[in-house]
């Protein structure tokens, strides 16, 4: 659970580095995950305060790094799954082939047991009484 916020607030401090200050007090104007910086590059240009047309490049840089901020994010999230899932289940499968041999174990021993009885049950038996 710690994970998932280092990792929002990783987000959120990498987007208040590159995203200028807002010049509006427009409650619809927030900002949000989803939008796109190219990583390196200066950072993007308000929108004009008159509420024009944002520049062209300006929504292929958001789509970039939309893309490069997914694919960061999916990468950090599967690994830590992974390794996460590869924990458990060597935790409960462990255990549980530890049962199954130790059950295992025993039926040999009673079955080992049970031979070597019949063995020395029918030895007994075939030869001559003295």
């Amino acid at each position: 659970m710690a994970d998932d916020r280092d990792i929002l607030g990783k987000a959120d401090a990498l987007l208040r580095r590159h995203v200028p200050p807002r010049m509006t007090a427009d409650p619809g104007d927030v900002p949000v995950l989803t939008e796109l910086i190219t990583p390196g590059a200066s950072p993007a240009t308000p929108p004009p305060p008159d509420g024009g047309p944002l520049p062209a490049d300006t929504s292929a840089s958001r789509e970039a790094f939309t893309r490069d901020l997914v694919a960061e994010v999916v990468s950090a999230v599967q690994g830590r799954l992974a390794q996460d899932l590869e924990r458990r289940l060597t935790q409960q499968v462990t255990a549980e082939v530890q049962a199954a041999v130790a059950a295992t174990l025993g039926d040999l021993r009673q079955d080992i047991a049970n031979a070597v009885g019949d063995a020395v049950a029918e030895a007994i038996a075939r030869r001559p009484h003295r």
